[in-house]
């Protein structure tokens, strides 16, 4: 993900003259050098500290593995840097707070990687769901019914640079998670591990569509390999669903249903290139029922984000997943583990 979905993507913007890298930095620095070689990067930090301390940095790419994104987020805002994390933010509602807390206090951004906010055909969804919701003429939001079953979720792209580990080198640090308290199992850890790696973006993206805050009423797991939850979002009902299971693409939709109606979003498979959602709208008209199919622009939700995140840095336009409102995944995901039934084995 940090090579393929964003340093490919900043590479990108700079051959069109619209950001810089500076630089880049990995425990593994045969890795690190590889990669700097592949994209033109200029220089391979020798240390955190010393990427830090690089006065020309504004903004840092974080991509790691999620435990990872609470003490380091802490050290770049820390250093007077922006920062963009991977999904999902992190592992605790107390941390998220934290760490929003302190970027707000900064004056920095702290971007969470749900690149599906930046897809052009969730664009026009949300567009749909405006001029609906001024109308009336579905009447109102009965349901949410969003589902992702998984499947290939790579559609053949390139492998990243791979590099034996460096000779005399230490091992890496071993992960250490920090989950809810009412994650005490391993089985409960593994259930949460997958929620926050899936749903985080179900649960995001129904944030954003709806606009609203939503609470956990329900949630059931069958081991860590099927979940149902319901929800609410003011008078919406909202439910969240899926299966690790295997198929030829990724399948992924989110249905909102009115009283006359419905909109639905299905969300491309993540690292496919040039493929937008697909959103259609299922209205009344003339004695009858029209399914319309909205076409948008081709693109790529992960290069739409890098280049939010660079006009973000800019000052030109605000980001689309700021830390302040990814706390609100962080804490509908905490819930989840909360209330589920099928966790205490």
């Amino acid at each position: 993900m940090g090579q393929l979905a964003h340093i490919a993507n900043y590479a990108r913007l700079r051959d069109a003259g619209r950001c810089t890298i500076a630089g880049v930095f990995d425990l593994q620095t045969d890795l690190a050098a590889a990669v700097a070689d592949r994209y033109a990067i200029p220089r391979v930090y020798t240390s955190l500290e010393e990427l830090l301390a690089d006065d020309s940095v504004e903004g840092i790419t974080c991509i790691q593995q999620w435990p990872n994104n609470y003490s380091l987020v802490k050290q770049i805002l820390a250093a007077g840097k922006s920062v963009m994390t991977e999904k999902p933010m992190v592992g605790r509602l107390d941390e998220a707070e934290e760490l929003a807390a302190l970027a707000e206090a900064s004056g920095l951004l702290y971007a969470v990687g749900f690149m599906k906010r930046y897809d052009y055909g969730v664009e026009r969804a949300k567009e749909l769901l405006a001029e609906v919701r001024q109308s009336g003429e579905l009447g109102a939001l009965v349901m949410v019914d969003a589902i992702c079953n998984g499947g290939d979720w790579t559609f053949g792209i390139e492998d990243p640079i791979r590099v034996p580990p460096t000779p005399g080198m230490p091992p890496l640090p071993p992960l250490v998670p920090t989950y809810p308290d009412a994650v005490t199992t391993d089985l409960q850890r593994r259930q949460y591990d997958w929620l926050v790696n899936i749903f985080s973006h179900t649960v995001n993206l129904c944030h954003h569509l709806l606009g609203h805050e939503m609470a956990v009423r329900t949630a059931t797991f069958v081991e860590a390999r099927a979940l149902s939850a319901t929800l609410t979002a003011g008078e919406t009902l909202v439910t969240i669903r899926g299966g690790q299971t295997t198929a030829h693409e990724w399948r992924e939709s989110t249905t909102l249903t009115f009283e006359r109606g419905e909109i639905t979003v299905r969300t491309p498979i993540p690292m496919r290139r040039q493929a937008s959602a697909e959103v259609s709208i299922l209205r009344p008209g003339r004695g009858r029922f029209i399914t319309e199919q909205h076409h948008v622009a081709p693109g790529w939700a992960f290069f739409q984000q890098a280049e939010g995140f660079v006009a973000a840095l800019a000052g030109e336009v605000p980001l689309r997943t700021p830390a302040s409102a990814a706390v609100a995944d962080v804490r509908v995901m905490q819930e989840v583990m909360g209330v589920a039934r099928g966790a205490d084995a």
